[in-house]
């Protein structure tokens, strides 16, 4: 049986023949996340808070940037099966990768009494999630999302029909929801899919200070920031070699 290592860069002259046992030895390059790396104030929010809450529109009935269009009433028909099965449930992920770093809600309701809920309505699917932090991915994605690094959905459908456009785009009126995947920019195809972390908990108290800062992202003001590399809380104050175990898995 082989094991699929997610992380590491296969050799293209590896010096040991397959078959081969070889020896824990050399060099160690560390991927973990510890709290030594990251700033204290965020030590309870990405270590210690058993929920992480994050929630915003996961996709709208819009052209993504591939050319595909999925409506919203096909999303709601596969919306059940993605929250509730427990055979093939549905996922929180990492960049597309098939690795749940957390698990999708139908509501939340914060301390203050604001409630969050995952529903389709009219032509936007918003999702409510609890990002976990018990592995280096998912302890990683908490930080991103405190950076701002990540602050899009992408969803994994299978299409299962569609109507195809002469000019190549494609309609889904009838998918399977498998998974809603966290992830920057780039990533994200969809130009509206994008969330904010509502809420963490840590001894039953909001980080509200925290929830506050990264809510801004949202304003005008914060999208300014954003282009201009100002504002508070953003990736930039964080050490260069805390930037660089977050840019690599």
């Amino acid at each position: 049986m082989s094991i699929q290592v997610l992380n590491q860069q296969v050799s293209s002259q590896p010096t040991a023949n397959v078959g081969d046992t070889v020896d824990a030895s050399g060099p160690i390059k560390d991927r973990r996340l510890t709290r030594e790396d990251v700033p204290e104030e965020w030590e309870e929010p990405i270590f210690d808070a058993e929920n992480f809450i994050i929630e915003g529109p996961a996709s709208v009935e819009i052209v993504d940037r591939t050319g595909q269009q999925v409506q919203m009433e096909a999303v709601e028909d596969a919306l059940g099966r993605y929250m509730e099965s427990e055979r093939e449930p549905g996922i929180i992920s990492d960049k597309h990768d098939d690795v749940p770093i957390g698990v999708p809600l139908w509501e939340w309701v914060t301390d203050n009494g604001t409630m969050y809920e995952t529903a389709v309505t009219g032509g936007e699917f918003t999702l409510v999630a609890n990002l976990g932090n018990e592995t280096t991915m998912s302890k990683k994605a908490r930080a991103r999302c405190l950076t701002g690094d990540y602050g899009g959905y992408s969803v994994t459908v299978y299409s299962n029909r569609e109507h195809q456009k002469p000019d190549g785009t494609r309609v889904t009126v009838d998918c399977d929801l498998h998974a809603v995947t966290l992830g920057d920019e780039e990533l994200v195809m969809n130009p509206a899919a994008d969330f904010d972390v509502v809420d963490f908990k840590y001894g039953a108290h909001l980080e509200a200070a925290i929830q506050r800062r990264l809510r801004r992202r949202r304003s005008l003001v914060g999208q300014v920031e954003q282009k201009l590399g100002t504002g508070d809380g953003t990736g930039e104050s964080l050490p260069d070699s805390v930037l660089a175990k977050l840019q690599t898995d």
